[in-house]
């Protein structure tokens, strides 16, 4: 008995099953890329003011988190709130920080649209220091590029 096969159809098969797949991997695949917290100062002192941001969250072209809004925390206490920004090539939620007390500060972040969409980013810990002198005399001098 001869077999009657359709063109395409195991193609079509395939395809859908590797999409379900995608679909099915969807979440755990956002879990596992969420992003960290950064700053580029390595000796932050007590007083001085420093950029804390969303380290490689930046958005950008059609990323789904344009304008997702991150609040940043200092040992739980908050920080500030920014966007992640859209345009073409997006940039980072950023804010400042202005450490209070020397020793091990944890700065987290959390980005939400709703109970159905939470981020956390991965946590940076930071040892500061005491100034080295009165008032923003004994801070770094802030970046020009930013």
């Amino acid at each position: 008995m001869a077999t009657t096969r359709v063109r395409g159809t195991g193609l079509g098969a395939t395809t859908l099953g590797i999409g379900a797949a995608l679909v099915m991997l969807a979440p755990h695949a956002a879990a596992a890329g969420q992003g960290y917290v950064a700053m580029a100062a390595s000796n932050p002192k007590v007083g001085c003011d420093y950029a804390v941001t969303s380290g490689d969250l930046v958005g950008g072209g059609s990323s789904s988190s344009n304008g997702l809004p991150i609040t940043f925390y200092d040992n739980g206490v908050a920080i500030g709130t920014d966007e992640v920004g859209g345009g073409l090539v997006g940039k980072a939620a950023k804010v400042t920080w202005t450490p209070k007390t020397t020793g091990q500060h944890v700065l987290t972040a959390i980005g939400s649209w709703g109970d159905d969409h939470v981020i956390t980013l991965t946590p940076l810990t930071v040892q500061v220091a005491a100034s080295t002198a009165t008032g923003s005399f004994g801070c770094p001098l802030p970046s020009i590029s930013g």
